[in-house]
C-alpha cells in the first residue's frame, strides 16, 4: 500500500465541524494523517446563520475513522487561549504528537463599515483573527520541541483586496496573512513553515444560507440563480465558487513535503477573482 503525503502525522482542525474545516480534516485523513477536530459546536453572537453543532462535530471524528484514521474530536472556543492550549495538550496526549495544524475556524456577518456593530467588529476580530492566533500559539511549543510542523491558516482573497460590507472581514483576513508572514519567520530556525489559502467564494452552509443570499443580493427571498450569477461576475473563471475539497487539496499540499521549502505564503485558491 502507496504511503499517503502526511502518513502518520498527527493534524489538528479547528472549524472541523462542516464546510472547508470538515473537508481538510477528511482529505488529510485520506492521506495518513490522525486527526484532532476541534470546534465550538454552538452558536455566535452577530453570526446571522445556522452554528455548528457538536453532533456535526461527531459525524466529522465518525467519517475520519471511517477512513481507517484516528481521530479526537474536542469542543473548544478558538478565542480562548486557555481552551486551545487544553485542547491540543489532550490531541497530543492521546495521538502522539502534533504536526499540522489548519486554522478553518471563522464567522461571517455583513454591513457598511460606518454601520457595523461593536459587537460585530468584536467578535469578527476574535475569531478570525484572534482565534487563529490562538491556535497557532498553542501548537508552537510542540512543533518547537519536534523541531518540524506544518501550519496552514484559512485565509480569503479579503487578505489581499476588499469588498463591499466586509470591512471587519476584510481586516481580520488582511491580518490572517500578517500572523502567515511573522509565525513563517519567527519559526523557521524551527523547521516549522506557515502558510495560508486565501479562497474565492467557497459553497458552504453560509454561503447558502438564506440571510447571507439575501444581503448580497439586495432582498428578500433571494434564490440560488440569482447568487450563482453574482458570483460568476467575481470570479474569472466560470464558476459562481469552488468547493471545500478544492480548498483541502490546497491545504494537503502545503502541510506534505512537496512543499517542504515553502513558507510565509498567502496562496490564492481564487478561479482568477484577484485578475479582476
Amino acid at each position: 500500500m502507496t504511503a499517503g503525503r502526511v502518513d502518520g502525522r498527527v493534524a489538528v482542525v479547528t472549524g472541523a465541524a462542516r464546510g472547508i474545516g470538515r473537508a481538510c480534516a477528511l482529505r488529510l485523513a485520506e492521506e495518513g494523517a490522525d486527526i484532532a477536530a476541534l470546534d465550538i459546536g454552538g452558536p455566535m453572537p452577530t453570526v446571522p446563520y445556522e452554528a455548528s453543532s457538536p453532533q456535526q462535530l461527531e459525524e466529522t471524528a465518525s467519517a475520519v475513522r471511517a477512513l481507517g484514521r484516528r481521530c479526537v474530536p474536542l469542543v473548544a472556543d478558538v478565542r480562548d487561549g486557555d481552551a486551545m492550549r487544553q485542547a491540543v495538550a489532550a490531541a497530543a496526549g492521546e495521538l502522539g504528537s502534533v504536526d499540522v495544524l489548519v486554522a478553518a475556524a471563522g464567522i461571517d456577518s455583513w454591513g457598511s463599515a460606518w454601520e457595523l456593530t461593536d459587537d460585530q467588529w468584536d467578535a469578527m476580530l476574535a475569531v478570525n483573527l484572534k482565534g487563529v492566533w490562538q491556535s497557532a500559539k498553542a501548537v508552537s511549543p510542540y512543533m518547537i520541541r519536534q523541531q518540524r510542523g506544518a501550519m496552514v491558516f484559512i485565509g480569503s482573497v479579503l487578505s489581499h483586496r476588499a469588498n463591499k460590507n466586509f470591512a471587519h472581514y476584510t481586516a481580520a483576513k488582511h491580518g490572517v496573512l500578517g500572523l502567515v508572514r511573522a509565525f513563517g519567520l519567527e519559526l523557521a530556525d524551527y523547521n516549522v513553515r506557515v502558510n495560508s489559502v486565501d479562497p474565492t467564494v467557497v459553497f458552504t452552509d453560509m454561503v447558502t444560507s438564506q440571510p447571507y443570499m439575501d444581503q448580497l443580493i439586495g432582498h428578500e427571498g433571494a434564490t440560488d440563480e440569482e447568487v450563482r450569477h453574482h458570483y460568476r461576475q467575481w470570479n474569472v473563471l466560470p464558476t459562481p465558487w469552488i468547493e471545500p475539497l478544492d480548498v483541502a487539496n490546497a491545504v494537503l499540499f502545503l502541510a506534505s513535503d512537496e512543499a517542504r521549502f515553502i513558507t510565509g505564503l498567502g496562496l490564492p485558491l481564487d478561479a482568477g477573482a484577484m485578475l479582476r
